[in-house]
């Protein structure tokens, strides 16, 4: 980004679309071989070996890296359209009408709070000195 925002910048290219659009790529590579960081967390969660499932007590197959690779297709064929829909249509990550509400406008308003006869409102707080109890059932 900080190599490529400075160009799109100054080609006059938006930086909030452009943004996106490195966004999905990024995304893109994410599921890609060789180097795609999300084959490889797949792989080191999915089991290799066949297993016994302990609540059904089936057993079942292990997953290879061929199957996590075909898995991913999809869902870079996904990625790769909603690229080409960004730069076909950049309205969908561009905002082109500006803000539906004037920031400056808003006002937040807060239920009232009962406060006791004497005026004080007490907030209990909790007793730091002692460990909380830890019940493993």
């Amino acid at each position: 980004m900080p190599l490529l925002a400075p160009v799109a910048a100054k080609l006059g290219i938006d930086l909030v679309w452009f943004g996106v659009i490195l966004g999905v790529n990024l995304q893109t590579s994410f599921l890609t071989p060789p180097f795609g960081f999300a084959l490889f967390y797949m792989r080191s969660v999915s089991p290799s070996a066949p297993y016994v499932d302990r609540p059904t007590g089936r057993t079942i197959a292990g997953i290879s890296t061929t199957q996590i690779y075909r898995g991913a297709v999809a869902f870079i064929i996904l990625q790769s359209i909603m690229i080409a829909l960004v730069f076909l249509f950049p309205g969908l990550a561009i905002n082109q009408q500006g803000p539906a509400v004037d920031p400056s406008t808003i006002q937040i308003e807060l239920p009232p709070i009962a406060v006791p006869e004497g005026g004080e409102l007490e907030i209990p707080l909790p007793d730091l000195s002692q460990p909380p109890e830890i019940n493993p059932n």
